[in-house]
């Protein structure tokens, strides 16, 4: 007996004498019509959600697989906001969300307790997801386009950038990408917001070709990575000028944590890209039809 069916058997889920079958992946892309039982059910559970429950597994056996992969992938409306569970905060009374209210100036412990409320509610999500797939693949998206709460340090930052990931968690990689271009929190930790025509800042145009789309590539020239140049990275910068974040330990409840496009920051001459990408028009207050 392996390990999975000896814990399933301890917790009295199945008989000793049957044997637990693992699913097989075959590969290509046709409709799988083999059979759909726990084992399958969990398999799939198990890979798309956090923690599937016994319950939730039995749920899926018995409403079909169709059913069951509409249910994973149906958009959700939104959770709602974190909440404030520390009595002394001096803006934000008990049990209200402080996501749209100011940063207590000079409280570090109430901004600290603020991140450690995030955390709960984030934590709490993933356990209380049901049958969706948009948690994990949320996760997924918040390691890839990664920034850091302990370097954002603002958890209003913080809880917009993961709300963003939400939004997009199953929806279009192309659209994600211009949102994550000029997210507040993304706009701070790869120094976006000063990305100035005067003194282009590269360290977000090199994360976006080499990290987050196209892939560094094996080295073919100098400087030519086979996807992308040395030379891509700095006319993608000077594309990317202008941009900042607006609200950063905001001081009322009126500010709008957002990314704000100022035209006189933007270097507004020509970028000639190299013949691995290509751009059909410059950005103005939105990141555009880009093709990279």
């Amino acid at each position: 007996m392996n390990r999975r069916a000896l814990l399933t058997t301890i917790a009295g889920r199945r008989s000793t004498s049957v044997p637990l079958a693992m699913p097989t992946v075959a590969g290509g892309l046709e409709p799988y019509t083999g059979p759909w039982k726990f084992e399958q059910a969990a398999h799939l559970l198990r890979r798309s959600m956090f923690g599937p429950t016994f319950g939730q597994i039995n749920q899926a056996i018995e409403q079909g697989m169709e059913a069951t992969v509409s249910m994973l992938l149906k958009d959700l409306p939104l959770p709602q906001p974190p909440l404030n569970n520390n009595s002394s905060d001096p803006v934000v009374r008990l049990w209200d969300t402080w996501v749209d209210r100011a940063v207590p100036q000079g409280e570090p412990d109430a901004i600290n307790k603020r991140r450690l409320s995030l955390r709960s509610w984030m934590i709490g999500e993933l356990l209380d997801e049901g049958i969706s797939i948009r948690e994990k693949m949320a996760l997924l998206w918040l390691d890839h386009f990664v920034v850091e709460l302990f370097i954002i340090r603002d958890p209003t930052y913080m809880y917009k950038h993961i709300t963003l990931m939400r939004e997009y968690a199953t929806g279009n990689f192309k659209e994600l990408v211009k949102k994550i271009t000029i997210d507040p929190a993304m706009l701070r930790y790869l120094n976006g917001n000063k990305n100035d025509k005067n003194a282009p800042n590269e360290n977000y145009a090199r994360e976006l070709l080499e990290l987050f789309t196209v892939g560094k590539g094996d080295l073919i020239g100098e400087g030519d990575y086979s996807t992308f140049t040395e030379q891509d990275v700095e006319q993608m910068a000077r594309v990317l000028t202008g941009w900042k974040d607006v609200g950063f330990y905001k001081t009322d409840d009126n500010t709008q944590v957002r990314g704000e496009f100022q035209a006189a920051r933007h270097d507004t001459g020509s970028k000639q890209l190299s013949y691995h990408l290509t751009i059909q028009s410059s950005p103005t207050r939105e990141i555009r039809n880009t093709n990279i």
